[in-house]
């Protein structure tokens, strides 16, 4: 399977590196428009850089890794689909509804493999949390958050223009967890302003989910990198299930009873965060010919909640029904 990585910044290199260390994978060139990122991520896998997407495609690629900044998404893997490659796109899909709409046509037309890049699906804690609550956990309520310590880093992370908006970028993650635990979000009320940079970056949402279960949710982009910088937590009839970042997953099952608490900090870190099992989940989709994990309609249904969002704060927090 010959794969392509358009973007060599830190994720393009983690992508590169994961999947040059996974069983009949070969990459086969990384492309990024800065040429020497694009060498120097290339030579570290033993692949060819190349200049651009286009040049990327003439090489006769199984599939290609979208992680270019985020408002460029949406264009390549259109010309991806369209070209016959299948594709693997960071979060998010797209920085509009409209655009992710573009997307989900060839996604659906040509038939190709099409897999959004929602790490915390595969991350072990999150995934053990999902399994909770698959397993009979009636979720009533829940908290979650998830804080970045410096949107300067990359340069264009605090310019809506490029990224879409910090919730694009960042919360978006946890709002397709919030929908992959519980179900489809039904209303958003989101309050949000911007603190220390132009970007609105902080927010907090209450989501409401289709099944009656409340959650809050509060991101900031001015924390700090003290850990956990990302925790969701669920409560039952006299129950709770908490993550700790990627670290832990905490299962408290009834008053007087005692927590189960399993921990992941020792697994190495593209284990812990889940892209090694994504991007073994995105080769087995190609390489069986079957449905993504992680689908098309995931990405755009998450692009409908962060769309939400924006459309509440504009209004004071008006509520907005997702759809």
């Amino acid at each position: 399977m010959r794969v392509g990585i358009y973007g060599a910044g830190t994720i393009g290199s983690v992508h590169a590196r994961v999947l040059a260390a996974t069983p009949g994978v070969v990459i086969a060139a990384v492309a990024d428009s800065n040429e020497g990122r694009a060498r120097t991520v290339a030579a570290s896998v033993e692949a060819r850089p190349a200049a651009d997407l286009e040049a990327l495609l003439a090489l006769g690629l199984d599939a290609v890794v979208i992680a270019v900044p985020n408002v460029l998404h949406a264009d390549a893997c259109v010309t991806a689909l369209e070209r016959g490659v299948d594709v693997l796109c960071e979060k998010p899909m797209a920085t509009s509804v409209e655009d992710a709409r573009r997307v989900l046509d060839p996604v659906e037309r040509t038939g190709r493999v099409y897999q959004i890049g929602f790490n915390r699906r595969f991350a072990p804690a999150y995934a053990g949390m999902r399994d909770l609550v698959a397993g009979g956990m009636t979720v009533f309520s829940g908290a979650m958050k998830m804080n970045d310590g410096d949107m300067r880093n990359p340069p264009w992370f605090s310019n809506p223009a490029v990224s879409g908006g910090f919730i694009y970028d960042t919360g978006i993650h946890l709002l397709d967890a919030a929908r992959w635990l519980l179900g489809p979000i039904h209303t958003v009320r989101c309050l949000a302003r911007s603190s220390c940079y132009p970007d609105m970056d902080d927010a907090v949402v209450l989501l409401a989910t289709a099944s009656g279960a409340l959650v809050t949710f509060s991101t900031c982009g001015h924390a700090t990198w003290t850990p956990p910088t990302e925790r969701i937590e669920l409560f039952g009839d006299h129950a709770a299930v908490v993550t700790e970042g990627f670290d832990r997953l905490i299962h408290a099952r009834a008053i007087g009873q005692p927590a189960v608490i399993q921990d992941f900090s020792t697994l190495p870190w593209e284990e812990r965060l889940g892209y090694v099992q994504q991007d073994q989940a995105f080769v087995q989709a190609v390489t069986q010919h079957r449905t993504p994990t992680v689908t098309a309609e995931d990405g755009y249904r998450a692009v409908e909640v962060v769309a939400a969002c924006y459309r509440s704060a504009a209004n004071d927090g008006m509520p907005v029904v997702v759809g």
